[in-house]
């Protein structure tokens, strides 16, 4: 029995040495597996964040031109806020003018005689600059 106890041994013995070589084949081939996996794993992640950078890169872009558009907007609107205001403010300063004089101012214009301040005002609109307006008070006889 000996013989075969031989045998059995070297069959056991060659199949512990034959184990521990896949196991040592099996244990590198998983870390070559982890370690491609773990790279495309990056790959993915900084593939996603690129994605993201970009998208928000459009998104600052679309929002800042939407501020701007917006303060454009506002822009426009205290303007044309402040030249009402002046608009009304002069119309108020006509109406205020003595008789005689509003009628002077008229003919100096070239303008109707009669003719109420707030439609004067209106009518001539887009033509009354700063330095008109101030023509129309120019105090330089002394009256407003």
């Amino acid at each position: 029995m000996q013989g075969f106890e031989k045998i059995i041994d070297h069959i056991k013995s060659e199949s512990e040495k034959e184990c521990k070589e896949i196991a040592l084949k099996a244990n590198d081939e998983g870390k070559r597996v982890r370690s491609i996996y773990s790279q495309k794993e990056q790959e993915a992640y900084w593939a996603c964040v690129n994605k993201g950078s970009k998208e928000i890169e459009k998104r600052i872009e679309s929002l800042s031109e939407l501020a701007s558009d917006q303060a454009r907007k506002k822009l426009i609107e205290v303007q044309q806020n402040a030249l009402d205001e002046v608009l009304a403010l002069t119309a108020r300063k006509l109406s205020a003018l003595p008789s005689r004089k509003y009628e002077e101012l008229l003919t100096r214009l070239g303008i109707e005689q009669g003719c109420r301040p707030e439609y004067l005002v209106e009518q001539y609109r887009d033509e009354l600059t700063p330095s008109v307006l101030s023509a129309l008070f120019d105090n330089r006889d002394g009256t407003t």
